[in-house]
């Protein structure tokens, strides 16, 4: 059975010994640089993180970081049964959005969350263990491991996003959405046409839900709700809002209902990205709209979810990188490219700036064509993309530039494509260029590179031996060698 809330999670994870409690550590950079110590640092998979007993806040409320961030916890998350292997993560995803139907929320009467109402003077987000992520940070950030809900004022469509917040004072925050995001269009809509924009800000709701909210896979028009719902296997229960009538997941442990007036802007940020940067405009704040919070509900003793973005590897990566792998993987075998073997988007790129591709060459071009279609899979965020044979792990960084040394002839291998879209995170736009941009919009532009690394096709077949053990001779010494290794590897 599924999980039914973060609660009943919390116990399933811990039950993997997959949860690690941590007392005493301040909201301010403490909880945040502990967790980014822990994720770069310490052994892989590191646990969830729950901080306890934090100075400053209420007795009983507590923060929860790595939601999702290991192969078991994102399996668990998604009802793939359990498992622990990435690449058999990715392969279960991938086999499950193939075949798998979108299931509509079903609205509830109750939630828990109602247990705790404010409204008014009573209001103060600040009494909330909200951290502070990066020494640069220009404030604090309750928004980053929780959704944005928000409705496309034309079709109604209910949109979940995962968005960056930053408290301004006890009754307001600011939302960053980038270009081409789907709540940034939303907004936008609600603006052009100046109207109020209803929003809902949820933390601690189902992992699922925000794995889904979190997903660029997403395609417009189709609700988180409903994608979530068909991963999970069951209806996510929502209950309707009290103040803007938004639907909101009635499992969630910290619900703020508000509103964003057109032209209400304040400066928000910087906030260190997940590229390892100040990506935006460098230490400088930007405008953007305020939040007006018109109601915050929560459970009692209420878990606050985030997300610690830093240089990779990070909190983030661990299991950005497997959902998007699936993701791409399918995306580049509808687009009509045979002969896939493996998809793996790397840590080292934020998930999103680094993939490989391995393929069983098919015929002469082949891999460029791959290249190309995952390209496009990936939109806007991509950098490069490696395409490798299939005798090469594309999740093994060590395998991918080994082959990228000795198989790739620079001469022929790299092709550059210019002048490629790009967004206001792109850490290659210049800072000066971005101010222009933010002063009078116009497009931003960067490149991107296609590496073929595979050995060339037309002399695939008298290409140099590989100096290696065989893999039976490796499986034999491991089966003689059984204690050795287990001390050693």
């Amino acid at each position: 059975m599924a999980h039914k809330d973060l609660r009943d999670w919390l116990k399933l994870i811990e039950a993997d010994s997959e949860l690690k409690q941590i007392d005493g550590a301040k909201c301010d950079l403490e909880m945040a640089g502990l967790v980014e110590i822990i994720y770069r640092e310490g052994k892989r998979p590191a646990p969830a993180l729950l901080f306890d007993n934090i100075p400053g806040v209420a007795k009983g409320y507590r923060t929860l970081f790595g939601l999702v961030s290991s192969p078991r916890r994102l399996s668990r998350a998604l009802n793939l049964g359990v498992c622990d292997e990435r690449m058999e993560v990715v392969q279960r995803l991938r086999d499950k959005v193939k075949g798998f139907k979108p299931i509509s929320p079903k609205v509830v009467e109750k939630a828990a969350f109602f247990e705790n109402t404010l409204t008014g003077d009573a209001i103060d987000l600040n009494r909330f263990p909200v951290p502070r992520h990066h020494e640069a940070d220009g404030g604090f950030y309750i928004g980053t491991g929780g959704s944005f809900i928000l409705k496309d004022p034309d079709s109604g469509y209910i949109n979940l996003g995962t968005y960056r917040a930053m408290l301004i004072d006890r009754n307001r925050m600011a939302m960053h959405a980038t270009e081409g995001q789907h709540g940034s269009m939303i907004r936008e809509k609600y603006f052009s046409q100046n109207k109020v924009m209803p929003v809902v800000f949820v933390a601690g709701h189902d992992p699922a839900l925000f794995v889904a909210s979190s997903d660029r896979s997403v395609g417009w028009g189709i609700s988180e709700y409903d994608h979530a719902g068909g991963l999970k296997g069951e209806a996510i229960e929502v209950v309707n809002g009290p103040l803007t009538g938004l639907p909101i997941p009635a499992g969630a442990e910290f619900v703020i209902e508000g509103e964003c007036h057109p032209g209400d802007l304040v400066d928000e940020g910087p906030f260190g990205e997940w590229m390892g940067y100040y990506a935006n405009l460098g230490e400088n704040p930007v405008p953007e709209p305020v939040i007006r919070v018109k109601a915050v509900y929560h459970r009692n003793n209420p878990i606050l979810t985030c997300a610690h973005p830093s240089v990779p590897p990070s909190e983030m990566t661990p299991w950005t990188c497997l959902i998007r792998a699936a993701m791409f993987w399918n995306g580049i075998e509808k687009l009509g490219m045979p002969g896939i073997k493996g998809v793996w988007c790397h840590e080292e790129g934020g998930s999103l700036q680094l993939t490989v591709v391995a393929i069983k060459q098919m015929s002469a071009g082949h891999a460029k064509r791959v290249g190309l279609a995952a390209d496009l899979v990936a939109q806007v965020k991509t950098r490069y993309t490696i395409v490798v044979d299939d005798d090469i792990d594309p999740s093994n960084l060590s395998h991918v530039m080994w082959a990228v040394a000795t198989r790739a002839d620079p001469a022929v291998a790299i092709q550059i494509l210019e002048h490629c879209g790009t967004s206001s995170a792109d850490t290659t736009v210049p800072v000066a260029e971005k101010k222009k941009w933010k002063h009078a919009p116009k497009p931003l532009y960067s490149g991107r590179a296609i590496i073929d690394a595979c050995q060339p096709f037309e002399h695939r077949d008298e290409w140099y031996p590989v100096c290696k053990i065989s893999d039976q001779l490796q499986a034999d010494l491991k089966k003689k060698w059984a204690a050795l290794f287990k001390d050693l590897c």
